[in-house]
């Protein structure tokens, strides 16, 4: 299988030149040289085969001749609300909601919220999604929100009619998320939990509460689990 590389410029038939850390991951760690087959992908819905034409001074040119669809969405959209973990566990969360086909990736500020990332915490993630998509086979990027606070989030996104809160006093997950369609928003709070004034904020707006489970979970377990329930056969 052909070795994918991001570019930030729209794909289109015809030369193209890669340069910077993509150019370096090419040439130095893959070794992939003139003649190989490559795929680019820019974030969108397509994806593009290419030839390597050249490589000089630390790029790689490149001849693009075929684009096509990339078929590896899901059906559903799916927002994932969460609270930041501590240290490297957030790039691991971020990295694997990327894997699972998570949409849109919103880092949620509660009342018991410890991590508030900068906006070079979240640009690192960012690149951390690039990443990820070139190994599992993505071509549209998760997109990471900036952080948002939880009433905020209440009215943007659990008000939609399809929002879904988890708490372990909720009732069980698998059945109603099997009925589910259309776009899903999830949310899971910090380690202390949603206070009870988020949750009641949360069920006006007329989001659900479910279960994972008896046992107290990290955040980003609890998120992980969540979306891999709401992706299962999307």
């Amino acid at each position: 299988m052909p070795r994918r590389f991001w570019v930030d410029q729209p794909l289109a038939v015809g030369k193209r030149r890669l340069a910077g850390p993509q150019a370096h991951h090419l040439i130095h760690v893959l070794r992939i040289g003139v003649g190989e087959r490559v795929v680019l992908f820019d974030g969108g819905p397509l994806e593009a085969g290419a030839t390597v034409t050249g490589i000089a001074e630390g790029a790689v040119e490149l001849a693009i001749d075929e684009l096509s669809e990339a078929n590896t969405e899901l059906v559903t959209a799916i927002v994932l609300g969460a609270a930041v973990p501590k240290g490297d566990r957030f790039g691991w969360l971020i990295e694997k909601a990327t894997e699972l086909g998570v949409t849109r990736f919103v880092p949620l500020v509660a009342e018991r919220s410890v991590v508030h990332p900068g906006e070079g915490k979240l640009d690192k993630m960012r690149r951390t999604v690039i990443e990820a998509s070139k190994q599992c086979g993505r071509a549209r990027l998760m997109e990471i929100a900036s952080p948002m606070a939880w009433p905020d989030f209440v009215e943007r996104e659990l008000s939609s009619g399809n929002g879904w809160v988890a708490h372990i006093a909720g009732q069980p997950l698998v059945a109603e998320f099997a009925r589910q369609e259309g776009p899903i928003v999830a949310a899971v709070g910090p380690e202390g939990g949603f206070t009870d004034a988020e949750l009641e904020l949360a069920t006006r707006a007329g989001a659900k509460l479910v279960s994972l489970g008896p046992r107290v979970l990290r955040i980003e377990t609890a998120a992980l689990t969540l979306a891999a329930l709401l992706t299962a056969g999307r």
